[in-house]
């Protein structure tokens, strides 16, 4: 089972690397690819681009970008490659510390192995997303409408498993904090 396999692999040590070099690898590469989105002009929101099922809406605004912002525009995210695994990375590594932290048995640490494997599971959908888009900026004009459903497809897995992973990650660091202030009052004998 996944969760036998998250005990041991990867290391305690090895975690620790992934989350310390993660993290910072996440701060770069998002600030990159939000930087030359902005610097590429494109027009649309996140809301009607990524989750919106609309090609229209997406032919529309590469409509209005010219040859080098489109540029930019796949430059960016191509690059978005390098922000999904670090933040893959840095979900994964993050609930799996917290997740060994917990009770052995309980509940929580059995939702722990699956909130950190999210991490991974969203920056792959991320990923699939990409390539529709990378796809659909290729030929701006008359890609086939399909494409933009399954990049929305795509991109809403993707928030899903983010969200949970974020969730479930303050919740472990929140069921932690708790356990330990209950654990410190009741060795000071409270009640």
């Amino acid at each position: 089972m996944i969760s036998d396999f998250l005990s041991e692999r990867p290391t305690e040590k090895t975690t620790k690397y992934l989350l310390f070099f993660s993290f910072p690898l996440l701060i770069i590469t998002a600030s990159t690819v939000m930087y030359l989105l902005k610097l590429s002009n494109f027009p649309g929101t996140l809301n009607e681009t990524q989750l919106g099922f609309n090609s229209e809406y997406i032919k529309s605004c590469f409509s209005r970008m010219s040859d080098e912002d489109m540029s930019i525009f796949i430059i960016a995210n191509i690059l978005d490659y390098a922000f999904m695994i670090a933040y893959g990375t840095f979900f994964f590594s993050l609930a799996l510390t917290l997740t060994r932290k917990l009770k052995e048995g309980s509940i929580w640490k059995k939702i722990g192995y699956s909130v950190s494997i999210f991490g991974i599971t969203a920056a792959c959908c991320d990923g699939i997303e990409n390539i529709f888009l990378l796809m659909m900026a290729s030929n701006p004009v008359n890609f086939p409408n399909w494409w933009s459903i399954a990049h929305s497809s795509f991109a809403l897995a993707k928030f899903i498993q983010m969200y949970a992973a974020m969730g479930g990650i303050i919740l472990m660091a929140l069921v932690i904090v708790l356990s330990r202030l209950i654990k410190r009052n009741n060795d000071k004998g409270g009640v």
